[in-house]
Formats: structure tokens, C-alpha cells, sequence
């Protein structure tokens, strides 16, 4: 009977005219996604010229020239693309902790935020310690809401704890148990805590989080309390400073479905209508590959790509050059591969190099990059992702970052690969640490313009480790794919002019 009476309104609310109504009713108005951003006008009007933007706006900055604070709104489409690809694509039992990952709420018909999340990058130039507590963090809204930072473990949180939030909604299943932890372990790896204070020289970064915002909220305020910047001969935190972060929201739309845009969709394998032309397998492939190589390793650039050089020679026509690179202008012009190559040092970038980046991507360059700790997940790994995602932010709105497809030409351009070359564990230590089973990417105009690894495929490229370690290894497969994506950087431009 009441479906009867459904129908009959729904009639006659077409017979009547009302069809904005009906329209309401029968196709509900789209979700709307969000973003913060900083509010320059708001930074502005406080008057203390310590406040800056990034040149993207997407970050605000507190410089006093003897330490630094940044801070950057993360969405979840960066969280779940960029920062933990492969643990947001298990539905309800994504081990993502700060979203929902790829899961949809049924009731709601889409996928809700679960917390608000930033990112707070702390360098420490020239005091003896300095420290962030978390806890001492507070959100406010223009709604009037007040926020307090979610603590990491329970036992030591005044407010409330990310353990505590994900006990309640656990379940009792040994799955259950698993993602708990898996969660747990992120969370101890990337959310800030008190703990070690940031030393001379050193920089940090970490997550903060807080409950999600309502819809309704078009302001906050991000007040990070008592900012340690002194101790006392205790070793107890004796100096303190207020930093305050206004943000606006903004409406979102994930790279990858502006303009009707699909990351790398139109990036075949062919010969017709400009696709790019596959290579016969047994053949050699042909080109001048100028390669400039950033890396912490001390090596010199001879004897670093000294094992890849002497592969190309015997395998392909290749025509390799190669030079060490700081991402000057000069050196990115002269070179059409940039391979990032990131070893135990530290990798650090700068704005002007993000910039100088962008300029080499947009003149048809390839930047391939990949990291291998050999114990933890190491902060290059973050580094490089935090590069690439500010480089795609310079590029512009066509840009989209996230997992190269299988059916990509990378993967079949010249050798044929149906799984990526294995890891090897005798001369990578993986245990204690994820290693993903697919390569990310980011597109620039349908174009893969990065290539990005956290395989540790840089020890069968370049002469990483001893010559006894390395002896009798076959790294033909890691070489063969790597010469797939200089041969698909040489044909995409090609198709690009």
C-alpha cells in the first residue's frame, strides 16, 4: 500500500510540474568533496611576516629562520592514492587508518570522511632541540566546533586515542585482529607524538587528526599550543610559542575525473591515431637515452651506472649519457630521463627544484624514481612522494597520481612482463617493512610523466652494494623493464610533438 502511495506522489509531482522536486527525490544531489586550503587573507591579517604560503598555496608556513613549520591539509584522495595506495583498496577492511579507503557507505550511497587529517613538517635549523605536542593541538570552526588532536595509543592520551576509536569499531574476527594492527602500525610509524625532541639539523614530519568536519563548515582555525622551542638543564620543556593556521574549505575534485580525464587510458599500445608502437621483443631497442640521476649514494656517476651501462650495450642500441644532477635548470634541459634514486642518505628537495621539475616534465621529460631502505620504510619514501605530488600540483588540474594499470606500455612496449621482477631478499631486507606489488605513477596529459617504486630496484640498476654481494646475481628483468620505460619515454614524446 505505502509503495502505492510513493508512486502516486512521485506522479503526480511530474503531472504538476514540480520537477525540481522530483528530481530531489528520485536522483539525489551529488556529494560534494572538500579541501582546505589556507586562507591568505586570514594569515595576512595577522601581521607577523614569520607567516608565508608555499608557491602552490596549498601549504602554510611558519618561519622564524632558526627552526620552520609547515603545515598541509591532507585529503583523502591524497591519502589514499599517494600516501597508502595499496591499504585503501580492501573495502571495510582497507588498513588505511585515516580513511575509509575504497569503501562505500550503503546508507549514505557514498564514501564519508573519517577524520581530518594534516601534516606537520618540523626543521629544526638552529636550536638545540625543539618538540611538537600533538595533543596540544586544537581545531576550531566557523560552526563553533572545537576539536581536540587525536593522541596515538590509549594509555597515553589525556583526550581520546586513535586505538581506542578503532578497538570500538573492531570486530572479533582474527581478520579483525589483523587490520587492528595493520592500522595500529601506520599509525605508530606516521602520526606525531612528544617523544624524541627534533635536534639541530634534523627535520620531521607526522600526521595530526581530528574528527571530521561537518558539511556546513567554511572556516578553521588550526592553533598548535605551547610549540616547544626551549628546554631547561632538566631537559624539561621550559619555552613555548602559539602558532596559529586559518584555513578555508573548498569544493575538490580528484585529478582523475576532471575534464573527463582517466589516468593513462588513452596511453596505448599500437600504431593507429598517434598510439605508441610496440617493438618486437627480439629486436634492439634504439635511442639516445641522456639520463641525470639524483641520489644520496656517494658513488660517482661512473661507477654508480656502470652495470646499467654495460647491460644497454650488450642488450640494446641505446645511446646512454648520464650525469649527477641538483635539478638545475641547465642539467633537467639537457637530459630527458631524471631517475631519483634514493639510498640510506636522506633525499631532500626544494621549492625551486619542484619547479625546475615541472618545467622538465612539460618538455616531454620522465622522472623515474625508487627507494630501497633495507631495513624500514625509510622518510625518502615520504620525500619522494611529497616531490612528485607538489611537482604535479605545479603541472596543473590534468594531472592524476595513483597506480600504473597492467595493461599500461611500460609493461609490453618492448619485453613482455605479466608480473614486475621480484625483490631480491638477499640484498634487500624487506622484513619490517611494505613493499608494494605495483608501480605508482602520475599523468600529465594522458602521458606517464613518473614512475615511482619503492621495490629497490635501484640495486640492479646502479652499482649498489658490494661487488661480492652482487656477484652471480641476475638482474636482467629489473634491466629489461627499466629499458620498457626508456623506450615508452622516447616514444610518448614522440607522440607528445
Amino acid at each position: 500500500m505505502y509503495r502505492k502511495y510513493f508512486i502516486a506522489f512521485v506522479l503526480a509531482l511530474i503531472l504538476s510540474g514540480c520537477d525540481p522536486v522530483y528530481h530531489y527525490v528520485v536522483f539525489p544531489p551529488q556529494r560534494v568533496e572538500y579541501a582546505l586550503t589556507p586562507n591568505e587573507e586570514f594569515m595576512t591579517a595577522m601581521n607577523d611576516s614569520s607567516y608565508t604560503l608555499s608557491s602552490d598555496k596549498l601549504t602554510a608556513i611558519y618561519d622564524r629562520k632558526d627552526f620552520k613549520v609547515e603545515v598541509k591539509y591532507m585529503t583523502d584522495y591524497q591519502l589514499n592514492n599517494v600516501e597508502f595506495p595499496r591499504e585503501s583498496q580492501a573495502g571495510e577492511y582497507s588498513t588505511n587508518p585515516f580513511t575509509y579507503g575504497n569503501w562505500v557507505d550503503p546508507v549514505l550511497g557514498y564514501t564519508p570522511n573519517r577524520f581530518t587529517v594534516f601534516k606537520v613538517t618540523i626543521y629544526n635549523y638552529a636550536g638545540s632541540k625543539i618538540n611538537l605536542d600533538p595533543e596540544s593541538c586544537f581545531l576550531t570552526s566557523d560552526r563553533g566546533d572545537f576539536l581536540y588532536s587525536y593522541g596515538r595509543e590509549e594509555k597515553n592520551s589525556r583526550y581520546h586515542s586513535l586505538e581506542n576509536y578503532f578497538k570500538k569499531v573492531k570486530g572479533t574476527s582474527g581478520v579483525d585482529d589483523d587490520v587492528f594492527e595493520s592500522r595500529m602500525g601506520i599509525i605508530r610509524r606516521t602520526v606525531h607524538y612528544l617523544g624524541k625532541p627534533v635536534f639541530r639539523g634534523d627535520v620531521r614530519d607526522g600526521l595530526i587528526v581530528f574528527d571530521p568536519l561537518t558539511d556546513g563548515v567554511e572556516q578553521v582555525k588550526l592553533d598548535l599550543k605551547n610549540f616547544i622551542v626551549g628546554y631547561d638543564e632538566n631537559n624539561q620543556p621550559s619555552e613555548f610559542v602559539n602558532l596559529t593556521f586559518y584555513f578555508k574549505r573548498i569544493p575538490f575534485t580528484p585529478p582523475s575525473s576532471q575534464q573527463g580525464y582517466v589516468a593513462g587510458r588513452t596511453d596505448s599500445v599500437g600504431g593507429k591515431d598517434g598510439a605508441i608502437v610496440r617493438l618486437d621483443p627480439n629486436s634492439r631497442p634504439t635511442g639516445e637515452i641522456k639520463l641525470a640521476v639524483r641520489t644520496t649514494n656517494v658513488l660517482s656517476a661512473d661507477q654508480l651506472m656502470k652495470p646499467l651501462e654495460d647491460y644497454l650495450a650488450d642488450a640494446t642500441n641505446f645511446k646512454l649519457s648520464f650525469m649527477k644532477t641538483n635539478l638545475l635548470p641547465a642539467e633537467l634541459k639537457a637530459s630527458n630521463v631524471l631517475m631519483i634514486l634514493a639510498d640510506e642518505g636522506q633525499i631532500k628537495f626544494s621549492e625551486e627544484q619542484e619547479k625546475n621539475a615541472a618545467d622538465f616534465i612539460r618538455n616531454g621529460g620522465i622522472i623515474i624514481a625508487d627507494e630501497r631502505s633495507t631495513t624500514t620504510q625509510s622518510e625518502n619514501w615520504q620525500a619522494i612522494n611529497n616531490f612528485l605530488t607538489n611537482v604535479g600540483a605545479l603541472l596543473g588540474s590534468n594531472v592524476s597520481m595513483g597506480r600504473i594499470p597492467s595493461t599500461h606500455p611500460i609493461y609490453s612496449i618492448w619485453k613482455q612482463f605479466d608480473a614486475l621482477p621480484p625483490v631480491d631478499p638477499d640484498l634487500q631486507n624487506v622484513h619490517g617493512r611494505v613493499v608494494y606489488d605495483f608501480l605508482s605513477g602520475m599523468f600529465y596529459e594522458n602521458r606517464l610523466v613518473a614512475v615511482i617504486s619503492n621495490r629497490g630496484y635501484s640495486i640492479a640498476w646502479g652499482a649498489f652494494n658490494t661487488p661480492e654481494i652482487r656477484a652471480g646475481k641476475d638482474f636482467t628483468r629489473q634491466r629489461e623493464l627499466l629499458s620498457n620505460i626508456f623506450l615508452y619515454a622516447l616514444e610518448s614524446k614522440k607522440t607528445k610533438n
